[in-house]
């Protein structure tokens, strides 16, 4: 494996493992993950086209994570936290509380949706994948990545209200 293509792929398992923990696996486990990912890919190498590299690897590292998951029997807390930190830059008190109750609605919300859609919408705002990896790893067409995308923030928005309504 040449320099260029080892900083691209470390470059992407850095990515890869902020999903990880925003889907809410814990350091170690991440870092496990990421390291026997980046063990099968070295492994696979010739098998993978340059194109699929980086839907590779996301999907294989998200199915060792849920492999994870079932072995521990925790498959229904896989959306533990998503950090609003990460994605916003507040510094005011009042602007900390209400990052904190909105990653508390947040989290709360993507873990009464369906897996996939809060996987969807990790992997497109957080992991930061365009629509046609998303596609790739789901082995579908960009198109009906954009429509499932949709829906699934329909979702969160109608979890978001019912959140809102009912405190």
């Amino acid at each position: 494996m040449d320099e260029q293509l080892g900083m691209y792929i470390n470059k992407k398992l850095k990515a890869v493992y902020f999903l990880l923990i925003k889907m809410g696996a814990i350091k170690e486990d991440a870092e496990d993950i990421i390291q026997e990912t980046a063990i099968q890919f070295v492994q696979y190498l010739d098998t993978i086209q340059g194109d699929y590299i980086d839907a590779w690897l996301f999907r294989v590292a998200i199915n060792k994570y849920y492999d994870s998951l079932r072995k521990r029997k925790y498959k229904d807390k896989y959306v533990n936290s998503v950090k609003i930190e990460d994605l916003l830059d507040w510094t005011t008190p009042e602007d900390i509380m209400i990052k904190n109750e909105l990653h508390t609605m947040l989290s709360e919300c993507l873990g009464k949706i369906p897996q996939k859609d809060a996987e969807l919408l990790l992997l497109k705002y957080c992991g930061e994948l365009t629509l046609k990896d998303i596609a790739i790893i789901y082995g579908t067409t960009d198109k009906s990545i954009k429509t499932m995308l949709v829906r699934a923030k329909k979702k969160v928005r109608k979890v978001m209200e019912e959140v809102q309504r009912f405190g």
